[in-house]
């Protein structure tokens, strides 16, 4: 714990502080020992969920394919740890199963595995799936309104999940109509190669009579995952196996252009983990307040929904940081689960702060970190700074002026949504750049 770190402690206590008669070194003795269980408690608390999700799992070396093949066979789940014996997870603190997914979280931002990743997430979050609050066994029904099918909420792989045991339909209530540039990331295990999840973004009305809808654009996660019009795959990217086997993060940025075409232009692209799977600069979805989600599975084989997010795409950067409040606000750059370790998911956000910044030395920034409420609040305050400083760091080992930059952590002391909603807590856990005048 830093000095500065103290005294902040100190000035929030001053009044009990100044009323007891303890010299000043003891003071700070017992305010590094709170401090020490803080951030011990809230790494227990971390180390004890990774344990339940791991309970039962067969732990493999990164780059020991055999060991997580002889488990799959055995029906087993395979979780990877690095060269350290540490459990290689997600952003998310869960562990990972996919070994090329696994490779893919251990290597730094602008590594050769990011260097076709391009994916920015929206900043505001309009949905964002929470399993955590309900029951074991039944439909979601207060998040995603149940068309036909058969579909439970399940623990899988140490984390919650949505099971299809049968073709499957339903849709998911938005607070606006997508707007013109949109992203949507969810995770998806398809039972078999051959079992599709179709997604849909039309509004109900539109639907032609008999329910079809195939003479629209839709995305479609398979063996061909890729975005689809009247059946046929206008841009997709075939032999993705791996979708059988594992949860797939997939990731779907739609970007707008009401300039052209009739009907407008929208420049798409699909991404499955790391690949971009899918690029089509004229892809035409019609936008509503809900999206339709249609699974194929069954009891033999089922899939698994774990995670989906809709929000709002940002601003262009440099438009943001030079007009009105100055600032921006982004859900793009990206740390390991209580840990300032920049994630390699971070590339694109990084780079165009960093191209930016580059592109413009009149602008000096302050990053400031953001957290949710979950967790201890000073710990929150102190981790945020950290990764502030991490995203500092990283800029200046790239070229950019040490006194352009500033870092600041804010913790949960700032919301911008309710803590009390998934959604919610997707919008707080962000980092803000923030245009300063130098000096």
């Amino acid at each position: 714990m830093t000095m500065q770190r103290l005294a902040l402690l100190a000035l929030t206590c001053g009044t009990a502080l100044a009323t007891m008669p303890v010299p000043v070194e003891g003071q700070l003795d017992r305010l590094r020992r709170a401090g020490r269980r803080a951030v011990e408690s809230v790494q227990n608390a971390a180390t004890e969920r990774l344990e339940e999700k791991i309970a039962g799992a067969v732990t493999c070396r990164v780059d020991d394919t055999a060991c997580a093949d002889d488990a799959r066979s055995e029906g087993e789940r395979p979780v990877f740890v690095d060269e350290e014996g540490n459990v290689i997870t997600d952003a998310n603190g869960d562990p990972i199963t996919d070994p090329e997914d696994a490779r893919a979280a251990m290597s730094e931002p602008g590594s050769e595995v990011w260097r076709n990743y391009d994916f920015v997430p929206g900043q505001t979050v309009l949905y964002a799936l929470d399993l955590a609050s309900e029951p074991i066994g039944r439909w979601p029904a207060s998040q995603m309104v149940f068309g036909r099918g058969n579909g439970q909420v399940v623990e899988y792989n140490g984390a919650r999940a949505v099971e299809f045991t049968e073709r499957s339909e339903f849709r998911v209530a938005l607070p606006d109509s997508l707007p013109d540039d949109f992203t949507i990331e969810l995770g998806f295990k398809a039972g078999t190669v051959n079992l599709p999840l179709r997604l849909f973004v039309d509004p109900p009305e539109d639907v032609t009579p008999g329910g079809n809808r195939s003479d629209r654009d839709y995305v479609q996660l398979s063996s061909r995952p890729g975005v689809y019009r009247r059946g046929n795959d206008v841009s997709a990217t075939p032999g993705l196996t791996q979708i059988s086997t594992e949860v797939v993060p997939f990731a779907l940025q739609v970007d707008g252009d009401a300039e052209q075409g009739d009907p407008p232009s929208d420049y798409t692209i699909l991404y499955a983990g790391t690949e971009r799977v899918a690029q089509l600069p004229n892809a035409s979805f019609k936008r509503g307040d809900e999206l339709e989600i249609h699974i194929r599975a069954n009891a033999r084989f089922p899939a698994y929904l774990t995670s989906l997010v809709v929000a709002v795409h940002g601003d262009p950067l440099y438009e943001a940081l030079s007009t009105g409040d100055r600032e921006f606000s982004t859900r793009g750059i990206l740390f390991d689960f209580d840990s300032d370790r920049l994630r390699g998911e971070s590339t694109p956000t990084l780079d165009e702060l960093f191209t930016t910044l580059d592109t413009h030395p009149e602008l000096n920034v302050v990053i400031e970190g953001h957290t949710d409420a979950s967790g201890d609040d000073d710990y929150n305050r102190e981790l945020s700074n950290r990764r502030a400083r991490a995203v500092v760091d990283h800029l200046v080992a790239r070229g950019i002026a040490p006194d352009r930059l500033d870092a600041v952590g804010i913790g949960e002391a700032q919301p911008v949504a309710d803590n009390a909603t998934e959604a919610g807590r997707r919008q707080n856990r962000r980092v803000v750049i923030r245009a300063v005048e130098a000096g």
